[in-house]
């Protein structure tokens, strides 16, 4: 005699599975039954909890978040920087766990400059490209 299955949450056996005409089960395999999937509170323990400090995150991506903070007070970013916000975020998570990586830091700096200079004029632009190579000694 076969085994009924049980659900992985209550433990209650769960219903026969329908089947095919040649026998062959249809669907996806139940693992949970019918209350637990209709519980209200299933959902709450599936989510995934967000920091509320920065002190969950390491030094890098804490700077990016004060960074992105900052510029979000200051009416510097628009929806259309999601992505760039995203990068910059990804960019420094990533510094955290590899602070050696030469190529990391490369593409989070150019991350964060063009996080930056989102919606800066032409004008802004070139200042800012003036000012990083008279502090990088290269000439005007």
């Amino acid at each position: 005699m076969k085994a009924l299955k049980k659900c992985g949450l209550c433990g209650n056996p769960l219903p026969a599975p329908k089947v095919s005409r040649n026998g062959r089960p249809l669907g996806r395999p139940r693992t949970t039954c019918a209350d637990c999937r209709e519980s209200p509170g299933r959902r709450a323990v599936r989510t995934k909890a967000v920091p509320e400090t920065f002190a969950t995150f390491g030094r890098n991506r804490a700077a990016a978040e004060r960074t992105i903070t900052a510029l979000e007070a200051g009416g510097c970013l628009e929806a259309v920087d999601a992505s760039r916000v995203e990068s910059l975020r990804a960019l420094a998570s990533a510094l955290d766990e590899d602070p050696g990586s030469a190529p990391l830091w490369r593409e989070f700096r150019m991350a964060e400059t063009a996080l930056r200079l989102s919606g800066a004029s032409a004008q802004e632009i070139d200042q800012y490209a003036s000012f990083m190579r008279a502090i990088s000694g290269g000439s005007e």
